[in-house]
């Protein structure tokens, strides 16, 4: 799970396995290691008590909530993305394969909906 933090906006990046395993278990959780004993976990998971995305952060730990079942319709048809917040704008994505071939190319994203409108011309 990718995280991305600017100015006042959160953005989550899932690739095909790691929204499989929300889809299952409403829960996906990663985190970063500073240092020795110095960690950062994120964690997406739906809960049925908020009825938009929110964030809460405590302890250093970074809970992003999403309402159950716009959870579940993301994570099983092809909408591509959650956004929403109050006073911290939050969207929550699918990961698609970069475009641009500067980036580490993940197996596990899903394929760019528009990289056939970059693929080279075939030349005859």
């Amino acid at each position: 799970m990718k995280l991305r933090i600017q100015g006042n906006a959160l953005r989550l990046r899932l690739n095909q396995a790691e929204v499989a395993q929300f889809s299952k278990t409403g829960f996906f959780e990663d985190s970063i290691e500073f240092s020795p004993g110095v960690r950062l976990t994120y964690t997406l998971e739906s809960c049925t008590s908020v009825p938009c995305p929110q964030a809460i952060f405590r302890d250093g730990s970074l809970r992003i909530q999403v309402p159950c079942q716009a959870g579940l319709d993301w994570a099983t048809t092809d909408r591509t993305g959650i956004s929403g917040g109050d006073h911290l704008s939050i969207t929550i994505e699918k990961d698609f394969q970069c475009l641009h071939g500067d980036g580490a190319h993940d197996p596990k994203a899903y394929p760019n909906p528009l990289e056939e409108a970059h693929a080279p011309l075939k030349m005859e």
